[in-house]
């Protein structure tokens, strides 16, 4: 189950068409699609500034699926040149298995991309996501074709904590160009952080924060309460390993 499962991308670049964006509710089988992940009253704040950490290592995704859909996500940079994110931003079964293409924008806000795009060269996500469909296990990560010109990224941690935050880029806010962050309590159970912090879809794989610089989890689930799978060691030094 906790295995990573890895995958490299042949290099046929297939382009990557930004205005035909499908944006995917990411819910519990047993909730209603419709009920996504606001949770009353939207008390997310945009993030005006992306050269600092946290916001500098999350990043846009742009993904191209083997249905000829191009999907969109969050992830977050942990080196140079990996990032973490959610298992089914990688490897969607809905959508024909791993991903074709993936476009990578580290502190894109609005138009502005000031660090650059990247392509996804290896993909890898979890076989207990890949070969069960374990949500506790829907977690992934994204090496790049060359490394990001910084050197600030945000440092995965087995912790618990009973505040954090939420950060990625939604796309019902500004067509999904702006990264939105909220905070608010977490409850631990089964391997998962739960939270009503709002998030929407697009947000998957964006970063559970415990502070500017430490993340415990990787977002990817709504629902209300919100999910984030927590962090363990075999996944954090398998990617540190790739």
């Amino acid at each position: 189950m906790e295995k990573l499962v890895f995958h490299e991308l042949n290099g046929n670049i297939n382009e990557i068409n930004e205005s035909e964006i499908t944006t995917e509710p990411w819910v519990e089988p047993e909730n209603e699609p419709t009920a996504e992940s606001l949770c009353g009253i939207d008390q997310r704040q945009k993030v005006v500034s992306t050269n600092q950490l946290p916001y500098i290592a999350i990043c846009k995704l742009y993904m191209k699926a083997t249905n000829g859909r191009t999907y969109v996500g969050s992830g977050w940079l942990v080196s140079e040149d990996k990032l973490y994110t959610a298992g089914h931003c990688v490897f969607n079964h809905r959508s024909g298995g791993w991903k074709e293409n993936i476009i990578v924008i580290p502190a894109k806000s609005g138009l502005s991309e000031p660090y650059g795009r990247y392509e996804a060269i290896s993909l890898a996500a979890t076989e207990g996501w890949v070969d069960n469909k374990s949500t506790r296990y829907d977690m992934g990560a994204i090496k790049l074709n060359t490394p990001v010109p910084f050197k600030d990224f945000i440092i995965p941690s087995i912790e618990d904590s009973n505040y954090g935050e939420i950060c990625g880029y939604p796309g019902d806010r500004d067509n999904g160009l702006f990264q939105y962050r909220m905070t608010d309590n977490l409850i631990k159970t089964s391997g998962r952080f739960q939270y009503y912090a709002d998030t929407f879809g697009g947000q998957s794989g964006g970063a559970l924060l415990k502070n500017r610089a430490v993340a415990i989890g990787i977002h990817n689930y709504g629902g209300c309460p919100n999910k984030s799978s927590d962090l363990y060691e075999s996944f954090i030094k398998e990617v540190a390993d790739w």
